[in-house]
């Protein structure tokens, strides 16, 4: 407990940091431009917190499920973030149903998270696909960003600009974990990194 409130005060330390230090130099010059940075770094804030205390109270409820469907809904969705961000995302499904026994609000969070944490680490292209083998969908999401340096350590509390806030990939971790699944982070041979998720079929 002790080290999860250290990490959630390390986190929100810094942006408010930052805020505070704009404050400082903000005047009526400066102001507009200030005013997104500002807004920015408390929304920054604000989803660590939320992350913190979601991460305490997570549950699952686990209903069939079509896991083209979900990545349809988070293309449709997240299409007007990632272009606003210069970031082409390409999805490659297969014909057939993939269905699923998860929470499909809890496995979007997960999406979610690690495609804007590959937009932090300067992707500008995502690139998602999966395979079924034995009974189980392997699916891998992968960037063309910075590599990350410490990888063994990511989603246990760790923080690296690469990766956003520790919070966040942890929370991903542990939803995954709750479906019986596991979620592994490997840097590619050239640049980016891919993200694997395996999952149990229904």
């Amino acid at each position: 407990m002790k080290t999860d409130i250290y990490t959630l005060a390390h986190e929100v330390k810094n942006p408010l940091s930052v805020v505070k230090g704009y404050l400082e130099m903000m005047n009526k010059e400066n102001f507009e431009r200030y005013k997104k940075i500002i807004n920015e770094e408390i929304d920054s804030s604000l989803e660590i917190l939320n992350n913190y205390l979601e991460f305490n109270k997570i549950s699952i409820n686990k209903e069939e499920m079509d896991l083209n469907i979900l990545l349809m809904d988070i293309k449709n969705n997240m299409k007007e973030y990632l272009e606003n961000k210069g970031v082409k995302l390409q999805i490659i499904t297969i014909d057939d149903d993939i269905y699923l026994e998860a929470d499909y609000q809890k496995l979007r969070q997960v999406f979610y998270n690690i495609i804007k944490n590959s937009v932090e680490a300067h992707a500008k292209k995502i690139i998602i696909s999966y395979k079924i083998i034995y009974g189980k969908v392997i699916i891998t999401i992968m960037n063309d960003g910075d590599k990350i340096k410490d990888i063994n350590k990511v989603g246990n509390n760790y923080t690296t600009k690469i990766l956003g806030n520790g919070i966040g990939t942890t929370l991903s971790k542990k939803i995954i974990n709750m479906h019986d699944g596991k979620i592994k982070f490997l840097n590619n041979e050239d640049k980016g990194v891919s993200t694997i998720i395996t999952l149990n079929l229904s």
